[in-house]
């Protein structure tokens, strides 16, 4: 079935909605504060814990950083584990190298505090607790894959309130991965494609408190939602590369997109949507996001020609304005 019109149709209907711009955010200015002689290179994402801390993933030097919510430095985690690697171009034929660095790329906390990366260039997922310690791997450091033990650039990893793990393996495979708490490899569903249940760029994953798991989908233009054993539920088509995707505590999520729109979607856990902002050079392409226990709203931006971009916080008050 050709579902090109569909997704045209979708754009469309999409395009037509008046949005009305969020009008409770506006941008605190100066977030986060670096110590001097530090910089950010190409921010990835961005999560937070219980006690207020923003966790911030970049490759640069001293991949993983810590903040309070007023920008404040806490410090940096994890110095003696990450390490830099070459990472490479899945999107010609053959591979080709794009350089050297901390290839962190997806982020998350879970509910008791501990810390997950992905790690493109080194294919695995890596838990930490809030002390740095390494606490679990999985996948097989310098290896790729698409099996049990391997993954082939994954993206983003998300934990559910049971415990279990979901890695979206998304850049060199296209699946997601489940695991149990333990980290014992339980079953993986997707292959490449553009139908209910298929991938293309699993980018971005998230659970809710009832274990549904919701995947942005580069692509494919969409987010795709599942049960906690990987059945279909729904897809919310016609966001524009669908990038991250962020659950809030009331019942929501945001979505947000990159080439061609760079808006973050508003919408209810149904794929309602309820509202976008971000108005035309707000943002480069937002990879990642968090919301606070405040609702403030947290965003990773890496663009190509702004590569030391921080990331920004975004509070009540007005409707966010590019810095």
């Amino acid at each position: 079935m050709n579902r090109t019109p569909l997704l045209v149709v979708a754009l469309l209907l999409l395009s037509a909605v008046v949005f009305a711009e969020a009008s409770d955010f506006s941008l605190e200015p100066a977030w986060p504060k670096l110590p001097d002689g530090w910089t950010f290179r190409m921010v990835s994402n961005i999560a937070g814990d219980s006690h207020g801390r923003i966790y911030v993933a970049h490759r640069g030097a001293h991949p993983i950083v810590s903040f309070d919510k007023t920008g404040k430095f806490l410090g940096s985690l994890g110095e003696d584990i990450f390490q830099q690697s070459v990472n490479y171009n899945l999107t010609v034929n053959p591979p080709i190298p794009i350089s050297r660095e901390y290839w962190v790329h997806g982020l998350h906390v879970d509910r008791w505090d501990n810390v997950w990366v992905t790690d493109l260039g080194r294919q695995v997922v890596m838990k930490l607790n809030p002390q740095g310690k390494l606490l679990l791997t999985l996948g097989t450091l310098d290896k790729s894959g698409e099996d049990s033990k391997t993954f082939h650039q994954p993206t983003s990893v998300a934990v559910a309130r049971s415990g279990h793990i979901y890695v979206a393996d998304g850049y060199g495979n296209s699946r997601v991965v489940k695991f149990s708490p333990e980290g014992k490899y339980l079953k993986a569903w997707g292959k490449k494609g553009s139908g209910p249940g298929e991938f293309d760029t699993s980018h971005g994953i998230a659970v809710d408190a009832k274990g549904k798991v919701y995947v942005a989908e580069r692509l494919n233009n969409r987010v795709q939602v599942f049960d906690a054993e990987g059945r279909f539920l729904a897809q919310w088509p016609g966001y524009p590369r669908a990038d991250s995707i962020v659950l809030t505590r009331n019942g929501g999520a945001y979505v947000g997109t990159g080439k061609g729109d760079t808006r973050i979607y508003n919408l209810d856990l149904k794929g309602k949507l309820i509202d976008a902002f971000g108005a035309e050079a707000t943002f480069g392409y937002p990879h990642g996001m968090f919301v606070d226990s405040e609702g403030s709203l947290y965003v990773a931006d890496p663009v190509g020609d702004q590569a030391s971009k921080p990331p920004r916080r975004f509070v009540k008050g007005t409707s966010p304005k590019s810095q």
